[in-house]
């Protein structure tokens, strides 16, 4: 299923009018401001490269990044927050609310199991039908007996949104599916349980869970970009109308050159 990429790219235009005044080489003496962020845990990493280069260029400005889910962010960017993160795509309620998007980065979703699970492949359907509870153990896919522990994001998060929509099975996880709230708290699942699936950004994938191929495709930067791996979501950043100049500036310098360097890094560019 495609992707539902947000039609709110006129920000740009308006943004780059605000930021004509500040740009991430001018550290002179500006006084010190903090650019307040919040939600997407998914995105959460790759704000944190963001802002850890900035800060080395604009000395005068810190960035206070809350990873409370991309529910929190969309409600709260323009509010609590200068700017919001999202993993999933606004719905029409949250799109009339009037928050300036733009896409930043281009993620995949990685299924992962635990490091000795012999299973290394799992169609799009299977995996449906063991998110469904249709498939309840490893041994109907290829693996060895037992049980199949389901691990899920909670409801709210994006990253289970844009999951859900993209495998096919919204508003039908298995009953007693473990609903974690961090990607943190689902790798170490996965870490500690022998029979557990779970999912998680594919930039956020490290050495301590296995990543499962989908239809003979393995979850990579470059399948996501030639669009061989079909698991992947835009993330996104928000701002209200009232954005402080020196928040608008951050988010051009995250959409330039600059910032597109970091995002290639472990996810894909838009720029």
């Amino acid at each position: 299923m495609k992707i539902k990429w947000i039609a709110l790219l006129m920000a740009a235009a308006v943004l780059t009018g605000a930021c004509s005044k500040g740009s991430a080489s001018q550290t002179g003496t500006a006084q010190p401001y903090t650019i307040e962020v919040g939600g997407s845990t998914s995105v959460t990493p790759l704000m944190e490269m963001f802002a850890h280069e900035y800060e080395k260029v604009k000395p005068n400005i810190k960035v206070n990044i809350n990873g409370t889910g991309s529910g929190d962010g969309i409600t709260n960017a323009g509010v609590t927050y200068q700017i919001g993160m999202s993993s999933r795509d606004l719905t029409p309620a949250e799109q009339g609310r009037g928050l300036r998007a733009e896409i930043v980065a281009i993620d995949g979703i990685a299924v992962i199991v635990n490091k000795n699970n012999a299973v290394s492949n799992l169609t799009i359907e299977q995996i449906r039908d063991i998110y469904t509870g249709a498939i309840t153990d490893w041994a109907q896919v290829g693996g060895a007996r037992g049980a199949i522990a389901v691990v899920s994001r909670e409801e709210g998060s994006g990253t289970r949104g844009a999951f859900e929509e993209l495998v096919g099975f919204q508003g039908k996880l298995r009953a007693g599916a473990n609903e974690s709230t961090s990607t943190g708290a689902i790798k170490a699942g996965i870490a500690q349980n022998p029979n557990a699936i779970g999912y998680i950004s594919l930039g956020s994938v490290d050495d301590t869970a296995k990543t499962i191929s989908v239809g003979g495709i393995a979850a990579s930067s470059a399948n996501v970009v030639n669009g061989s791996y079909k698991i992947a979501r835009p993330f996104i950043i928000l701002a209200g109308n009232n954005l402080h100049a020196e928040s608008a500036a951050f988010i051009q310098w995250m959409l330039g050159s600059e910032g597109q360097v970091i995002v290639s890094k472990s996810w894909i560019p838009v720029k």
